[in-house]
């Protein structure tokens, strides 16, 4: 199975597990009056339809370049993150909101043992999925799956956060203190919403510094580093000028060699193999690679 099709099925899967606890989330949350597990149903919910935006978006990208889009469509990827940032964000604060609101009101009354018992199955549940999306996306290389992947780790700490909270609120209530139990399920929201800023505001930038055409992370930057040094050191080059930037699942490389007195490399055939010498260096990163190498005797024109 290549990886696109290997792609689109994780999205799917998440798409099909994600609309499942949505709903039973919401349901048992109503149920049990519990703003937190509410909460928890309709973040789910949300990235339902981030991850039908993520699909969408993967098949558009799959398209390749054309007349309209020279470059391919791969900016969409760093596009959806962004998107997919926001939304978490503006729920997030919105949550947050709720809660503090519910806090100065004087808590909630919900029935803590029902909701241990949500909050325990939720907790296994969304740590299979987000184990299983990790493990796949090493190998898939995919900044859609990988979003996919923190939006579920979001919610497996989410949910074991929310676990021990009801476990805490029922002990209180049958110590008798139900006024102070009350305080725990939007006390929770607030410190959740607070702790999970942090992860699309992290999103958010990998998405925006790709959208920039930022440079690519360090040790993808020193791993096109390193294959340039060597094609400039075994050919003879002066000098080499390298512009990389990571784009969705596409690393593009830009280098411009300075050709000097000793350099071996004079055909096309030649220069031709010094092309193919870095393509195969970085082959195994798992990225479209997009490379564009010039040669020239005027070391003006690299810089």
């Amino acid at each position: 199975m290549n990886n696109s099709r290997i792609v689109a099925r994780l999205i799917l899967l998440s798409i099909w597990a994600a609309l499942f606890w949505a709903v039973l989330a919401i349901v048992w949350g109503l149920a049990v009056s519990s703003q937190m597990i509410v909460f928890d149903g309709l973040y789910s919910l949300i990235s339902v339809l981030l991850s039908l935006l993520s699909l969408l978006a993967f098949r558009v990208i799959k398209r390749g370049e054309s007349k309209r889009f020279p470059f391919g469509r791969d900016v969409l990827e760093p596009l959806t993150i962004i998107v997919k940032a926001v939304a978490i964000g503006a729920l997030c604060v919105y949550a947050l909101t709720v809660a503090v609101m519910d806090l100065l009101a004087g808590g909630r009354e919900i029935d803590a043992g029902w909701a241990v018992v949500y909050a325990a199955a939720a907790t296994i549940g969304c740590g299979a999925i987000a184990i299983y999306l990790k493990r796949k996306q090493r190998s898939t290389h995919s900044g859609l799956v990988r979003a996919e992947t923190a939006q579920w780790l979001m919610d497996t700490y989410l949910s074991a956060g929310v676990l021990a909270g009801f476990v805490i609120a029922v002990i209180l209530q049958r110590m008798g203190y139900e006024t102070v139990a009350n305080y725990i399920d939007p006390a929770m929201v607030a410190l959740v919403c607070l702790l999970f800023l942090a992860m699309p505001m992290r999103l958010f930038a990998q998405g925006l510094r790709e959208v920039l055409q930022m440079a690519p992370p360090s040790h993808l930057e020193d791993r096109v580093r390193a294959a340039v040094d060597r094609a400039e050191a075994e050919h003879g080059f002066i000098d080499s000028y390298l512009r990389s930037t990571k784009v969705g699942g596409q690393l593009v490389v830009e280098v411009d060699f300075v050709v000097g007195p000793h350099t071996s490399a004079r055909t096309v055939e030649t220069l031709d193999v010094v092309r193919e010498m870095i393509s195969e260096e970085l082959s195994d990163l798992g990225f479209d690679l997009w490379l564009t190498a010039s040669f020239t005797a005027e070391r003006r024109w690299a810089e």
